[in-house]
This record gives structure tokens, C-alpha cells and sequence, in this order.
């Protein structure tokens, strides 16, 4: 302490108090200022740690996610009711053509076809439910009767089993089989079958059709190839993959 330093005045009991109270506020006000500066400095220290490794993030070069083409479905839809059978041996019968057939076989170089799809999915036009999400969609319609019946002759030559549409220069993806002209064709070799052998047939015959169609959609061309199921023509043997079925009780 200074020596020449003036002493203060004396102070009644009362002021004393209200200088101590004063000073003890002071010094709360303080550690509240002291305690706050810390905090913001936490803060402070946590954002930029956040802001940094947020830009560490940024700056390391991700992958171009992987460009997934979108799945195909088709939808058939079938003029008159089909048993549920019929539509498991039809959707057994076209996956089956498009494996064994492969993709782009028959056609002028026999080059593989763009959009076609082999692991589209097929799905029943009368189970379709509102909103359903489909893929690149192709709709398929079965006209007349799609159940192979025995003929006596073959009473369908020169027609067309099926056909494709081109709107504004595209090929519009509705596919149309006729059944009714199928039938007609392999009445006389369903003559002294089962039930499920002519079943199977006419899907046969039919999944044989809708995959010629699929594939003009497919590769958005209207040629077609020499031989196999891109040929322009079909008869009775093109329709079926297999020998006729022996006859019911040979």
C-alpha cells in the first residue's frame, strides 16, 4: 500500500451492507459473463469441427452412382376369362421362348437386341390394382378364344397372329396376338391330346407370337430375320417348340 495514500471516510452499518451486496452482485454478473464466454467458445470450437469435417466430406470424390436400367413389365390382358393354369403355363412358356431363343437370334447379324428385356416381369392385366408402380411397360391383348380346341382340318392360313403398331415414327409398345387364328392353326394337332397338353401348346404358340411383337418394340425395327422366331412368317411347326404330344393312352 501507498504510504501517502488518504484513508476513506468511516461508513455506517447500513452503507457497509449495501457496498457488500453491491459487490457480491458484481462478482455473480462476472462468473455469469465468465461462464457464457465459455460456452460460446465451446460452441465456437464444436460448429467449426462440424464445418471442417463437412468439408472433408465434400472434398472427397464419390463415385457416380451406377446407372440401373429400369425393369420392363408386361401386361397381358385377355379378351375373354382365362383359368389360372393357362396363365401360369402362358408366363412359364414366354420366359422359357425368350432363354431358349435368345435375344437378337434370327436377326440381320445377330447382334443383340437394345430394351429387350429378359428378367421383365409379367403380370395379369385382370390382378393389376390402381397405382401399382410398373416399369418401362408393354401391354399385351389376347383377342377371341385363347383355349386350344381339336379341329377336325386347319381352317387359318395367310393370316396374322399378331401385330404391332407405329405411331410418330415409334413403334408403340401394345402388342396384339390373335387367339382365336392360333387356334384355327393347331386345332388338327390337338386332336387326341389331354387338357394340359393342348394347354401347354397353345401357350407355346402363344408366348412364340407375343416374343416376335416384343422384340419390333424392343428394337424399335420392323425387319426380320431368316429363320427362328424373328422370321415374318410363322407356320404350324414355328408355333411349336417341341414334337406334338403323343395322343392320351398311346
Amino acid at each position: 500500500m501507498n504510504s501517502n495514500a488518504q484513508l476513506a471516510p468511516p461508513q455506517t452499518n447500513g452503507e457497509i451492507a449495501a457496498v457488500e451486496l453491491e459487490a457480491r452482485m458484481r462478482v455473480r454478473i462476472l462468473r455469469k459473463i465468465r461462464r457464457a464466454i465459455v460456452t460460446l467458445a465451446g460452441a465456437a470450437s464444436v460448429v467449426s469441427r462440424v464445418v471442417l469435417i463437412g468439408a472433408g466430406l465434400a472434398s472427397v470424390s464419390q463415385p457416380a452412382p451406377a446407372q440401373i436400367p429400369a425393369l420392363t413389365t408386361v401386361v397381358v390382358f385377355a379378351d375373354r376369362p382365362m383359368p389360372d393354369e393357362a396363365w401360369a403355363a402362358l408366363f412359364h412358356a414366354v420366359r422359357n421362348t425368350v432363354a431358349n431363343n435368345g435375344v437378337g437370334r434370327g436377326m440381320p447379324g445377330d447382334a443383340k437386341l437394345p430394351g429387350m428385356d429378359a428378367s421383365a416381369e409379367l403380370v395379369r392385366g385382370d390382378t393389376m390394382r390402381p397405382g401399382m408402380p410398373v416399369g418401362n411397360a408393354i401391354s399385351v391383348y389376347l383377342h377371341g378364344d385363347c383355349v386350344l380346341q381339336p379341329l377336325a382340318r386347319r381352317t387359318a392360313y395367310g393370316v396374322p397372329l399378331g401385330w404391332v403398331l407405329r405411331r410418330d415414327g415409334r413403334i408403340a409398345p401394345f402388342i396384339h396376338v390373335d387367339c382365336t387364328r392360333i387356334g384355327q392353326m393347331l386345332g388338327c394337332q390337338a386332336r387326341g391330346i389331354s387338357p394340359e397338353a393342348r394347354e401347354r401348346m397353345m401357350a407355346e404358340a402363344m408366348a412364340r407370337v407375343v416374343v416376335h411383337e416384343w422384340i419390333h418394340v424392343a428394337a424399335q425395327t420392323d425387319r426380320h430375320g431368316q429363320e427362328g422366331i424373328t422370321k415374318a412368317s410363322f407356320d404350324v411347326g414355328d408355333l411349336m417348340s417341341e414334337a406334338k404330344p403323343r395322343a392320351a393312352g398311346r
